[in-house]
């Protein structure tokens, strides 16, 4: 299978291990929202250029952002909370064209404990339709589960949506974590088609580790193949492991076709 790579910039010697293999990034430094206020806008642009300069990433094609996610909830009940998400994300989004990014993961929001799934999807919709009624053609978003313990509330709202521009992140490691009845391998099957990237990481099954991808519950041959039978050829991968030493050599040789 081949498939472009990308590694999260918070992975321990994340920056050499993309230089050394030439991948892609994935920014995570408009993760903590205020990162993005004004006052330190600019600096964390300049990080980003600083981090894109050092892995040799003059190719947007090789850059992925990851979005703010603290506190915004496009199914929150209050509409001042809705608000406030949809201008963080504007932030953001001002920041991918200062750094000229077209894709950027965004998470569903949704905690389960707190929202129905009828409300979860009706919302998202309604928030995703208003968030990209103004984005170019070439800018994207990917909807990334958290603690989304279904697969298919999050198929529901990319079909409602029904733009290109918007699809899936799967994340394996917090599905195996937080799943309610039906493994990784068979939501790679129900969100096939919808998912453009994923974030690859393994873990026991009780909860969010980030572990290198050989380390955990997760037979990570048998996710490289579900992708290969059920998603679009064009679907992207980050390694999303707080230590990738391992875990790029392994993948980059499952995904250069030696099995």
């Amino acid at each position: 299978m081949k498939k472009d790579l990308f590694l999260c910039s918070f992975s321990k010697d994340a920056l050499k291990i993309i230089k050394n293999n030439k991948i892609g990034m994935e920014s995570n430094h408009f993760c903590i929202s205020c990162n993005l206020d004004d006052e330190n806008f600019d600096d964390t642009i300049a990080v980003v250029r600083r981090d894109m300069e050092f892995c040799e990433i003059d190719d947007v094609s090789r850059l992925f952002i990851h979005g703010p996610f603290t506190e915004i909830y496009p199914q929150a009940i209050d509409p001042k909370a809705v608000r406030m998400g949809l201008d963080r994300l504007e932030d953001a989004y001002r920041g991918c064209r200062e750094l000229r990014a077209t894709r950027m993961v965004v998470h569903s929001g949704f905690l389960p404990i707190m929202y129905f799934d009828e409300w979860h999807v009706k919302q998202s919709i309604e928030f995703w339709t208003e968030y990209m009624q103004d984005k170019p053609d070439d800018f994207n978003i990917y909807i990334e589960n958290v603690f989304d313990p279904n697969p298919e509330p999050l198929v529901e709202i990319v079909k409602g949506i029904s733009d290109p521009r918007v699809k899936l992140c799967l994340d394996v490691g917090h599905a195996n974590a937080v799943t309610e009845d039906k493994d990784v391998y068979q939501w790679i099957k129900i969100m096939g088609e919808h998912i453009g990237h994923f974030h690859i990481h393994n873990n026991d099954g009780s909860g969010d580790q980030h572990n290198e991808i050989t380390n955990g519950t997760l037979d990570m041959e048998l996710v490289l193949r579900c992708i290969d039978d059920y998603c679009k050829e064009d679907v992207t991968l980050t390694v999303e492991s707080r230590e990738s030493s391992d875990s790029i050599p392994w993948i980059l040789e499952k995904l250069s076709g030696e099995r």
